[in-house]
């Protein structure tokens, strides 16, 4: 028969457990990842192609312009590093000069949203957000000015 003591202690010992267990923080995609997850097959991450998705001073994600050479197709990716593995809006953008504006929101990602067009011979430009799971506040990032002409 337990003790009242042995009881205590061995729920005291489980809920250490749990707290470790469910703090424990997911492991962000890395670039390559994403851009192959979000993107597919054929797509290099571009030269100025990586930017960071801030709030303040921090770090909630990082935006990435990616290309496939063979297609001709310019493809951008919302990546989080901050409530990875957690639901929340991830939205993305690319502009393509002379063309149009293309954006893609998903209310409920876990990792990263993606959005892609023909660009070949023009010059594009990109941004991305990332909000807290409440939906209270968003990092944003990305390059607002033409790059990547070609």
């Amino acid at each position: 028969m337990l003790t009242r003591f042995q009881t205590m202690l061995g729920a005291a010992v489980t809920a250490l457990c749990l707290v470790l267990v469910s703090t424990a923080p997911a492991t962000a995609h890395t670039q390559s990842e994403a851009i192959a997850n979000g993107c597919g097959a054929g797509f290099a991450p571009a030269s100025d192609g990586t930017r960071a998705v801030t709030n303040g001073s921090s770090t909630w994600g990082y935006v990435h312009l990616a290309y496939n050479s063979s297609t001709g197709v310019n493809c951008v990716v919302t990546r989080k590093t901050s409530y990875h593995g957690t639901a929340s809006r991830v939205s993305v953008e690319l502009t393509v000069q002379n063309v149009d504006t293309y954006y893609k929101s998903d209310p409920d990602a876990a990792h990263w949203e993606s959005v892609s067009h023909y660009a070949a011979g023009r010059c594009v430009m990109y941004y991305g957000w990332v909000w807290n799971p409440a939906g209270t506040a968003l990092a944003g990032g990305g390059r607002q000015t033409w790059g990547n002409c070609g």
